[in-house]
């Protein structure tokens, strides 16, 4: 990189890149403790995309040597250097150095450079139309690769937030960047005729492993205006089942315990819908307070006593009253 002490952008250009390299480590060190699973997603997503955009500054802020192609390329090397660094900067806090996220960085490098080196007039003037073609050939995928998970995840989130009180309903794809089986997998089908909720699916949850987990819904966090939590559920055979379901809080990162409560419901043959009323949750009296503003995940799984379950879900939802509330 090359620069002329003299000119007044230099100390500019200096304190800009300073300022750059010191947000980037920031934002790889920090991770907000009061957000949801699938926010923290869409936030680790922006690896792609945000290293695009550092890309696109590096190029304006340097004053590298050679020709328009060189800028590029020293450029994209420059970024991804600090992608490495960003990466190592995240080691000592709350979240995880990944090899994966360097791979997300160089894409989202190569994407965004490439879209710019399309458009420099300098650049296709020594390259021509084939070396143009060329260029976005091969960052056209890359660029759409490392935008595509923030672009479907934001999405995810608007509808998530959109949808509330329903929390699941199984007919929608973008619910399962928040609902998992962890583990184990679940089906969805075809509700039966006579469902409560109507036509659409549902789920068969199946009991394996040996924590008997079948469902994690990682939630919208702020539940604090509701009553209860709802959830229509059936077995899948003439038997009654137990079931065990769970709350756990979000960890605050303020070296309080999240809250966590457990309970069981008995599921019938014929579908009903099934409830936790928030009153039976641990008020501030207890030693793990349960704070309705900062819920994390919802868990069904088996009993001790029922591994191997198989039972039908649907419609989890947060109510306001627990008037029909059926725990079972």
């Amino acid at each position: 990189m090359t620069s002329d002490p003299a000119n007044p952008n230099h100390a500019t250009r200096i304190i800009a890149g300073v300022l750059l390299v010191t947000v980037v480590l920031w934002a790889h060190y920090y991770m907000p403790g009061q957000i949801s699973a699938l926010t923290a997603e869409a936030i680790r997503s922006l690896h792609g995309p945000g290293f695009g955009i550092v890309a696109l500054i590096v190029v304006k802020l340097g004053r590298f040597s050679g020709g328009p192609a060189a800028r590029y390329i020293k450029s994209g090397a420059t970024t991804m250097l600090l992608a490495i660094l960003a990466e190592a900067a995240q080691i000592p806090g709350s979240r995880e150095a990944e090899l994966g996220d360097l791979l997300t960085d160089a894409l989202g490098i190569i994407g965004f450079l490439g879209f710019a080196a399309a458009f420099d007039h300098e650049l296709r003037s020594k390259i021509g139309t084939v070396g143009t073609v060329a260029i976005v050939l091969v960052s056209l995928p890359a660029f759409a690769a490392a935008v595509a998970p923030t672009a479907w995840l934001s999405y995810a989130l608007v509808k998530r937030n959109q949808a509330l009180p329903q929390l699941l309903s199984f007919d929608e794809a973008w619910e399962q960047t928040y609902a998992n089986g962890n583990a184990v997998d679940y089906d969805v089908v075809p509700a039966p005729e006579g469902w409560p909720a109507g036509s659409g699916n549902i789920a068969r949850l199946h009991s394996a492993g040996k924590s008997g987990l079948m469902l994690h819904l990682h939630a919208y966090p702020d539940w604090s205006d509701y009553a209860a939590v709802s959830f229509i559920a059936a077995t899948t055979g003439d038997e009654t089942r137990r079931i065990a379901l769970g709350l756990w809080g979000l960890n605050l990162g303020d070296g309080t315990l999240p809250g966590r409560y457990y309970t069981r419901a008995r599921i019938n043959p014929i579908p009903a819908r099934y409830c936790i009323p928030f009153e039976e949750l641990p008020d501030r009296s207890s030693e793990r307070p349960f704070d309705l503003h900062y819920v994390s995940q919802l868990l069904v799984g088996a009993t001790k006593d029922e591994r191997g379950v198989t039972i039908y879900v649907d419609d989890f939802r947060l109510e306001r009253s627990t008037d029909d509330c059926n725990t079972g």
